[in-house]
């Protein structure tokens, strides 16, 4: 799977486990906070979709979010990270 569509797929996967994903640019790379109750995912657009992929899988990781209903090429990303 191109890094494009898996960026894609965690994406929607993180909206429905109920974080807003937000996409800006400036002098930062991202990672996730509360604010006001809500729970965000801020990337910056600018940086190589690799690094918005790793922002993502961090989350995932971090928050221990049960990713098992993810098609296997994405869970397979995600488990890379676990090995690192």
């Amino acid at each position: 799977m191109k890094p494009k569509r898996l960026l894609e797929q965690l994406s929607v996967f993180l909206r429905a486990q109920d974080f807003d994903v937000l996409y800006g640019a400036g002098a930062f790379s991202g990672g996730h906070c509360v604010i006001n109750e809500n729970r965000v995912i801020v990337v910056n657009k600018r940086i190589p979709v690799e690094e918005q992929l790793s922002i993502f899988v961090s989350v995932v990781l971090e928050l221990d979010l049960d990713y098992s209903e993810l098609k296997n090429e994405v869970q397979n990303y995600i488990k890379r990270y676990i090995s690192q």
